[in-house]
Order: structure tokens, then sequence, then C-alpha cells
């Protein structure tokens, strides 16, 4: 073709009429999945046939597979709905559903788009993994929008230009990013996952939905997420603004219409593989195989309303218990589910990721009488059976030091060991000259074994800062660390550190004290999550131990906050909460690249139980008598005390170091010496 022939071929594309068609036709006449998608080549709706109903939805057209009601097949109109609501399980093909939402509004009656991720790094990761491969992949979507490296493209990572409009990618943590200009089409990424309150100008959801009014029914927004906590769900919260649709399939034996509920899976104990689906109709009852359900029983399948709706929105809820065959299977999520029977955090994933239910929290539910009712007999400092590793977390007051002692197990079982309060001003050394005395103690398990505290984090947000960096800096290589809670919600349990030290230039001393990052809110979710589920445990299956011997205080602290939801936030329901953010951090340091217990695999295990709690000892060799150290002074500045017991033992067990983790290659902390705290040989901690 010659530079006319180019020239006049531009022009009548530029004046051809948009093509009216619907986003699953334009995807099964256009879309190419990359070569890095798990089935690359053409898109066929046939794959995933329940996302065509939600794709004519959210074009605006009539669909064939949605009914008024079971006995009605008339033609379904779909030219009221403005916003679609997706509540999704993981594998279904939401995300490109996403994706080919974008593609089509680029292609066909093109407008200004914003696609909205929960930070802009996610926008980020999102337009790299997701937009450009599918728009390399796809012609029709190559030829209008250039790659942005390119020469005179005029486009960046954030920001693609093409004729009739513009994509922009935000995050949603800025109010300003989200209501400065009017958008035609919106995409809503993973909406739980979005504060609640942006800049205190209010839900991001609704600063976006504010910038499409001039459209009227014109503008179209899709909405979809995995959803998280009722009462705090997004998602949840669109859904049952739609008229919440469902997706009914056929029984394989007597033809009744049913969308899939996880109650009407079963299987043998132990035996998932035979996991097998029971129609619910009185009568039938019987169990098909997952094959049979998605072959026969997806003919004729069909989305249909089960409630009336705003008028505006159309809401679809979709489990993974309808992946297509090949991807996630009924027997694989049958094995899930056993596992997560002991295993809270496990539990919540897989109702939020497979059944695409909200997770219902009941922390205000929580009854500090019924917790300590489940104390064990075993006494405070005394070693369980089972518990291999101790931690320790220092809260800081204004007037005192809070020691929390924990131990950790297979599966990351916990035991409280030990509750100290160090009464002095943080301010002065006195009190910290104690906590040293509590760190070097050692603890001696019923196989004789002497155990050392591993890892010790130090709270750094009261009014002691600069005395804990003072006191952590030094003691870095015992496994002593700073943190601090973070400031955003929803981090993970610990972060990534930042160094605090700097040269009189202004420049990071490299092996200067570092603040280690606490998502608190996140860590309050398991621990609630184990409380809870613990009440239906047998004792040997719970994973929170506790002592004989606590006060009421303990546990009144230990359950001194519950989850708002309306607000996303914990509320403290009574004035100390000192044993609660010690329970926090000893969890971060369980998590911390130190140690890592949640990473620790059997033969981890296996290793270490052979050196804490061997069982064959040495023929030849003698116990060597306890040494005899002296009882802390007291004077009118300190004042040491345990919540288990008004005396501490006067003597202690040698203080004899225990293997423990070495730091990773990439790790800035010094490694300890020979002979130290902590011993530096590599071992079962640090694969």
């Amino acid at each position: 073709m010659g530079a006319t022939d180019a020239f006049l071929q531009t022009i009548a594309d530029a004046i051809r009429p948009d093509e009216r068609i619907g986003i699953a036709e334009w995807a099964a006449r256009y879309r190419i999945l990359p070569e890095t998608s798990p089935e690359p080549g053409r898109w066929r709706n046939e794959r995933t046939p329940y996302l065509v109903g939600i794709m004519d939805a959210l074009s605006g057209i009539p669909s064939k597979v949605t009914r008024y009601a079971h006995d009605d097949d008339t033609v379904f109109e779909n030219n009221f709905v403005r916003i679609v609501a997706m509540q999704k399980g993981h594998q279904l093909g939401g995300s490109a559903l996403g994706e080919n939402f974008v593609g089509k509004n680029i292609t066909s009656a093109a407008g200004n788009m914003l696609a909205v991720f929960a930070t802009i790094d996610d926008a980020e990761k999102w337009e790299l993994d997701r937009f450009e491969p599918m728009r390399h992949s796809t012609p029709e979507l190559r030829k209008r929008i250039p790659a942005s490296g390119k020469k005179g493209s005029n486009n960046t990572k954030l920001r693609k230009k093409f004729p009739g409009g513009m994509l922009n990618f935000v995050g949603a943590t800025k109010a300003g990013r989200l209501k400065s200009s009017t958008i035609r089409y919106v995409l809503l990424e993973e909406v739980d996952e979005y504060q609640l309150n942006v800049d205190g100008q209010g839900n991001p959801i609704d600063l976006v939905l504010n910038r499409t009014s001039n459209y009227g029914k014109r503008a179209k927004i899709f909405a979809n997420s995995t959803p998280t906590v009722e009462g705090r769900s997004q998602i949840q919260k669109l859904y049952l603004r739609g008229d919440q649709r469902r997706y009914f399939v056929h029984c394989p034996d007597c033809g009744h219409p049913q969308f899939f509920k996880w109650s009407n899976l079963r299987w043998t104990a132990g035996a998932p593989e035979t996991a097998v689906y029971h129609c619910e109709k009185p009568g039938c009852g019987v169990g098909s195989p997952e094959h049979e359900w998605k072959t026969v029983g997806y003919d004729n399948a069909y989305w249909m309303p089960t409630a009336k709706g705003d008028g505006e929105t159309a809401s679809f809820h979709l489990s993974a218990l309808y992946a297509p065959l090949g991807w996630r299977s009924w027997a694989s999520a049958a094995r899930d589910w056993e596992v997560a029977q002991s295993d809270p955090i496990k539990m919540i994933e897989f109702i939020n990721n497979f059944l695409a239910e909200c997770w219902k929290d009941r922390s205000k539910e929580v009854n500090w009488k019924k917790i300590k009712a489940r104390a064990e007999p075993y006494k405070p400092r005394e070693i369980p059976k089972g518990c291999l590793i101790l931690t320790a977390a220092v809260d800081t007051q204004g007037n005192r030091l809070e020691v929390g002692i924990d131990g950790w197990g297979r599966g990351m079982t916990n035991w409280t060991i030990d509750h100290i309060v160090i009464y002095g001003d943080p301010t002065t050394q006195a009190p910290w000259d104690e906590l040293d005395k509590i760190l070097e103690t050692s603890f001696t398990n019923s196989f004789g074994v002497d155990m050392r505290i591993s890892l010790c984090g130090i709270d750094s947000g009261g009014n002691a800062t600069q005395e804990v960096y003072d006191y952590c800096r030094l003691r870095q290589h015992r496994g002593v660390f700073a943190l601090k809670g973070a400031k955003e919600r929803h981090k993970p349990i610990i972060g990534r550190p930042t160094s605090q030290d700097v040269t009189a230039k202004g420049k990071t001393i490299v092996n200067g004290v570092q603040l280690w990052p606490i998502g608190t809110d996140t860590a309050k979710d398991r621990i609630f999550a184990a409380i809870l589920t613990d009440e239906e445990a047998l004792p040997s299956d719970r994973r929170l131990h506790f002592p004989d011997g606590l006060d009421d205080e303990y546990y009144e602290q230990l359950v001194s906050e519950a989850y708002n939801p309306s607000k996303d936030r914990w509320d403290q329901l009574r004035p100390r909460n000192e044993v609660l953010d010690c329970k926090v951090y000893n969890l971060a340091c369980a998590y911390h690249p130190r140690l890592r217990i949640n990473m620790m695999r059997d033969h981890d295990w296996i290793e270490l139980e052979n050196v804490i709690e061997p069982r064959i000892g040495d023929l030849f060799s003698s116990p060597l008598p306890p040494l005899q150290t002296e009882a802390a002074p007291s004077t009118e500045e300190i004042n040491v005390q345990t919540s288990a017991h008004a005396d501490p033992p006067a003597t202690q067990s040698p203080a004899v170091p225990i293997p423990s983790s070495t730091t990773d290659d990439d790790e800035e902390t010094s490694r300890p010496r020979s002979g130290g705290w902590i011993n530096p040989r590599r071992n079962w901690l640090s694969r």
C-alpha cells in the first residue's frame, strides 16, 4: 500500500461509524490471548460460558443467556444497566472480562476511560501484566494504541491515547485523581482492596461514579472483586445493591435448574477425589461428577436475577465451583477445605477466594472468660512439648515496658510462655538493663534442653523512640529489632525495613538501626480468627495455648479490641491493650526473615525436634548442676512483676545458646559472632 492509499485508509477508518457490537461478540471476533496466557489464541466464549451474560449486561444489549424466570426464555433486556458488579472467586476469567471491556471500548464507541486500582503500584502491574500483552497480541488494539516507548506515541505507562478517547490508570489513594474530569467508562479492579475514605473526601467508588453522571445510561462501570470481610466488603455492597443474578445449571440426571452451593458438594472424608455434586431437587438428589455438570449441565445454562435491585445495577455472584474443566477442580477444592479445617487463615482464604463469600468477623463475640477457661496444665515459664522456638515482644509505655514471651511449633502453633511488666521510665537506663536480663534468660524444657529467645521485636511508636533505636542498634546481632505499626491498612504482617541512622551529611548508614513496619490489623485478623476457631477445637488442635496461672487482666487485654467494619479499623474497647499488642509483635517475629516460621517445612521441624526434644540423650554425659544467679536488685526506679506470679524465680537455667536462624544472603543485618547469643551456623531455620 502506497502513501496515498494509506492516507485514504486512515481517513476512511476515522469517518466510519462505530461498529455496534457487544463485548462478548467483540472478544470472539478480535481478542487474541497472548502466549503468556494459560490458553493462548483466539478468545472462545464456549470456554467460560458464564461470562457471556455478564458481558451482555455490561454492553447494555439484550441477552439470550439471561432469563426473567425459569420458565421464561424471553430475551432479557439490559438497557437499564449502568453499573455491573461481579462478586467472584479466583480463576474464573473475571480479570480477562475486564480486559475485554477495556479493549472493546477502545475500538467501538470510544470514549474516555478510567481504570482504578487499590494502589498506583497495582495500576502499573496491571498495565504491564494485563494491558500491554493484550494490546500487543490483538491487532485491533495494536493499530490504535502504539507502544508507550515508541517515539511520538504520546503514551505513557499510565496514560493511553487512542482515536476518540484516553485511558488513564490511577490508584484509589488520591481523591484528586478520582474526580478531576468527566469519564464515560470505568473499570474498578479488586474494589475490596480500596480504602473506604480517601483524603477525608469519601468512598473512592462514589467519587468515580460522580464523574460519569453526564453520560447517564450511556456510561458503563464494571466493578469486580473477590470479597473480604462482611460489613466492609465493597463488592458485597454493590452486589446487594443490584439485582443479584445467579448462574443456573441443569442437573445431568433430572434437568432441574439450580446454582452451585458448597453444601451440595460431598465426598468421602480423606478422599477428596471422590467429590460429586448432588442435585437439590427433592426426589432426585443424585450425585454427579464434575465433568457431567460442566458439560451436560452447562447446556442452556442461564443467569437470572434473584432480587429487584436499584434499577441501574446488574450484579453477579460467581464462585470458583463454576471454573471450567481443567482449571481448578472440585477435588482440589475439597482437599483445600479439609486442610482449612485446622487453619483459620486458610479457611478465610477459602471462603473469600473460592466460595466468593464474605468472612464474617466475630471479634466482638469473643469472651475473655471462655478463653481463660481453655488454660492448659502448664505453668508460666514452662516449655510445653512441641514448643520449639521462643520469641519476645516489648510494648513501650510511659512508665514501663511490657514483655510478652511466646513459643512456636508446627503449623504456627503458639504458646504463651509469660507476660512480664518492667516498671521504670523507658527514657532511663534501668528498665532496659532489666530487659537485657530477661532476654539472656534460658528456659529448660521437659527434655532438659535449654532454650533462649531467638528474636525480640520492640515497639518504637511510643514516647521512647530514640531509646528503642539506641537499644536495638547495639543488639541487632542478637536478634533484637525495632518495629512500628504501619499507617496503611491491610499491609503484610511484617514489611520491608527502613534504615533510620544517617551520617552528618544525611546519607543512610547501611548497618545502622532498622525499623520494621507491622501490619497490625492483618495480624489481629489472624489472632482473632485463631481464637474463634479454637472454641470448637480439641486442646491438641488449638492454635493458641495459654498456661494455667495468668490473671484476668491478661485475658481482658488480649480481647481489648474489636473490628469495626463500617470504618475498617480495630476499635479499642478498654483502656489497656498491651497484651494484644505483644501478641501482634510476637506474630511479626514469627514472620521475620530471620525465622520465617510460617515457611518451615516438615523436615525443618524434624531437624529442630531432634535438637530441642531429643528422644535419646548422651549416655556418657552427666547433667551440669544449675548455676546460681543473683536476684535482680530492686531500686526506687524499677520494679519487675509478672502477670502470672508475684515472685519470679531467683535461680535461672544455665545460659547455653541454642541453634537459631541466620540472616538471608540479601539481609542487611550483620551475622552474629561465634559464641554469641545466637549460634551463627547455618541450619534448618535458614533454608
